[in-house]
Parts: C-alpha cells; structure tokens; sequence
C-alpha cells in the first residue's frame, strides 16, 4: 500500500557540490567559470611541474638537492616580478589577465612537445611558466570578491580550495604517473596544452571582472609608477593588524610547505624505507585532511575569528611536523601496542608502523594548511579595498618565495649531511620564532589600525 504523498516524493539525490557547502555558490555563472578554470588550469600547471620535476631529478643520489635546486630556480622569478604583476593585475581586466596567462602556458607546452626534453629546455620552460604564475596566483584570488557576495567568501574560497585540491590529485597522482609509465612525457604536454587552452575560454566568459576593451594610458601609467602603486598597496595592508598578520602565517606555512615537498624524496627513503615512486600512495590520504579542514572552517568561522582560526591552524600546522619529524619513536611506539594479546609479535610491524603515522601527521599537516589558507584569503577579501587586493596578493607571493628559497636549498642540503629529522625541526623552530617577532613587531608598530579602511 502506498499514499500519495510518498508515492510522489522524489528521492533526494546527493550532489558532490555539496562536500564543500559550495552547491549554492555554483549556481553563480562568474564564479563558476571561474571555479572550472582554475580546475583545468591547476590541473595542467601541476601535472606539467610534477612531470619537468622528474625529468630535472632524474635517478641517482642526491635527489633532496636536485629537488631543491629545481624548487628554487622556479620561484626565483616569481620573487622578483610581485611589484609589476600585482599593479597590472589591479589595473587590467582580471579575465583578460587570467585568458593571457593560460594562452601563453599552452603555447609554452606546444614548445615543450616540439622541442627536446634536455635539462636546458625544462628549466627555460620552468621559468617562463614560474611567470606566467606570478600574474595568475593574484589574478585568481582577486576576483572572488568581485563575483560573490561578503558572506559567501568563505564558502566560495573553501569551494576553490577544493578544486584546487581535485587539480592536486588529478595533476600530480594521475596524469603523470599514467603517461610516464606508458607512453611518454610529449603525450602528457599535449594533453596539458589542451587543458590550458580549455582554461582560458572560461576565463575570457567571465565578463563581470571588468570590460573587455584595455585602458592602454591608464597601464602604462601604472607601470611608470609601479613602485609607488606597489607600496601604497602594502601600506594598506599594514595598516590592518589581522590581515597584515594572516598574511605573514600564510607565507611562513606555505615555506613550511615547501620545504616538506623538498624534503619528502629522502623523508620516504630514509624514514619510511620504500621507494620515492611510491610516496603519493603514503601522502595521498592527506587529501582527506584538505576536505575536513575546507568543510569544518565554514562551521568555525562562525564561532572563531578568522584572525584566530589562522593563528590556530598555524600551530596546529607547527605541531605536525614536530609529530611527523618523531615518525621513528612514535612508529616504534605504535609498532609495540598489542590489544589484548591478540597478535604476535604485534599489528604492525617496523615499515607498517612508520606509514601509518606518516598518513596521520600529513593529514593533520593537510587539514591545518587548509584552515590557514581559506581563513587567510578571506580575511583579506574581508579587509582590504578591492583595487589594492592584486597588490597584495602578488605581495604574498613574492614574500612567499623570497622566504622560501634558502630554506629550500639549506634543507636539501642539510638532509643529505644530518638527516631528515633535524631539518624538520630546525624549520618549525625558526618558522615559529618568526611568526611571534612578526607580530610582536605587528602589535606595537603605531600607526596599525584595527581595519584597513580606517585610514
């Protein structure tokens, strides 16, 4: 028997948009294209860098300096264009920006396929593509503001997040391994070639970030007095404590990052005892971190200031690879439990053991490094003036990779000489002293308001 009113109930369905909260916020057209370009385009670049990363390293020892090397020659030109690529991104398009920058990656890839595959080319075409991103980073995470609401910040930055999260698994776990393992890295930049061209029709429909004709007078004025623009974008940005400092955190846990990717070849080798093309099946878990974190911070944004949540995520963050540089006492610990009696000699044994808080601390890692971001990118939508927000963008990463770069290089090569374990806590001791005198030096600088806008 049956009633009418269940008969005509629909089942309801599960949609993935859902994961995020973000169903809502891609029913916006702008940002949906916005969302489907970054997809296909972080998809691309990550693929392409993972692969050009495996060709710069190659086989043989000394693959934590190599590593290094390739890292930092990579953000090196990104550290000296912030000034320029932020003040044209405040006074051009935004899509055009973004149509450009994808354009131009696709035509560097149609060189890659034609040209040879010789350590010269992948470092020039790793150059070129370190500045297309120096335009794009800022490009992206200014235009949010412009195609959702105040209050849907959160929601549409944790969206981005997560396809950034999908570009991640996509561009560095399944492309490469697939081709490479088949039929080569030539297919593999065709397909990315395809990809970035893809990402820039999205970008060139999104017709709210501004017209579609370019103020050529007004461009090259920014230019001649980029310096001055530069600064006055700082300037705000200093004036604000919160976003001044959520800032900061950000930059010092995107070095915190970097240095772990740095550090992973010889981490997996010489901690975990298995080989380096199996990493991405330990790491891999952590994607897990990155959803409960992009999920959660929407519930906790409402309860916590966000200048908190960066400040907890932070130590959180700092926590992690303290846990993650113990993986031998902690795997040995771990390796000893014995429930009941009910194993002999035990659940895990000595490599088993090691994985599994390996898988525990980077998914915390993860999860900590996502409330950092999204909170961070959000205060700064929040707080700072939108025609200063390129600038800051571009600010962060510039200080990003100034920050960066020597501790990449000083943890390739102390990892070689004294082991993974102490670089990792040498990097969260001199990252979290940073962090407090940046903002002991925040909190009693005088002219710093409470808000940007104050001025």
């Amino acid at each position: 028997m049956t009633t009418g009113g269940v008969a005509g109930t629909r089942p309801r369905r599960w949609r993935w948009e859902t994961l995020m909260g973000g169903g809502a916020i891609l029913q916006e057209d702008g940002f949906r294209r916005l969302w489907l370009g970054r997809l296909l385009s972080h998809t691309a670049i990550n693929a392409t860098l993972f692969t050009m990363l495996v060709l710069a390293v190659g086989e043989g020892n000394g693959a934590s300096i190599k590593s290094a090397l390739f890292i930092a020659a990579y953000l090196v030109p990104t550290a000296t264009l912030g000034t320029i690529s932020g003040v044209l991104v405040d006074r051009l398009p935004k899509h055009l920006v973004l149509t450009a920058v994808n354009a131009t990656r696709a035509g560097l890839m149609v060189l890659l396929l034609m040209s040879s595959t010789a350590l010269p080319v992948v470092y020039g075409v790793a150059l070129l593509i370190a500045i297309t991103s120096q335009f794009a980073g800022p490009a992206e995470a200014a235009s949010v503001p412009q195609l959702v609401r105040q209050d849907q910040l959160i929601i549409a930055n944790s969206t981005s997040n997560l396809g950034g999260l999908v570009s991640q698994i996509v561009g560095f776990t399944v492309l490469p391994p697939f081709f490479l393992n088949t039929i080569g890295a030539r297919p593999l930049f065709l397909t990315t070639a395809v990809l970035f061209g893809a990402a820039s029709v999205f970008f060139l429909g999104i017709h709210r970030l501004g017209p579609s004709a370019i103020d050529v007078d007004r461009m090259m004025d920014a230019v001649r007095n980029v310096r001055k623009q530069f600064a006055e974008g700082w300037e705000t940005l200093s004036r604000d404590t919160e976003a001044y400092m959520s800032v900061i955190i950000f930059v010092l846990a995107s070095t915190a990052s970097l240095v772990g990717a740095t550090l992973m070849p010889r981490f997996t080798q010489e901690t975990l005892d298995i080989p380096v093309r199996n990493a991405v099946f330990v790491f891999l878990p952590a994607a897990v971190g990155v959803v409960a974190g992009l999920r959660l911070v929407q519930w906790l944004e409402r309860h916590v200031r966000k200048a908190w949540l960066v400040g907890a995520g932070f130590s959180l963050l700092a926590a992690s690879f303290i846990c993650l540089a113990l993986t031998r006492p902690l795997g040995n610990g771990l390796e000893g439990l014995n429930p009941f009696g009910a194993f002999d000699p035990g659940p895990f044994g000595d490599t088993s053991a090691r994985i599994v808080v390996t898988v525990i601390f980077s998914t915390v890692a993860t999860f900590s490094f996502s409330i950092v971001g999204v909170a961070s990118r959000s205060l700064v939508n929040e707080r700072v003036p939108l025609e200063f927000q390129g600038r800051v963008f571009a600010a962060q990463v510039v200080l990003t990779n100034l920050a960066s770069i020597a501790p990449i290089l000083l943890a390739g090569v102390l990892s070689e000489l004294a082991g993974v374990e102490p670089v990792i806590f040498l990097t969260v001791f001199i990252l979290i002293g940073a962090a407090g005198w940046t903002l002991a030096r925040a909190v009693f600088r005088p002219e710093m308001t409470s808000h940007a806008t104050a001025s």
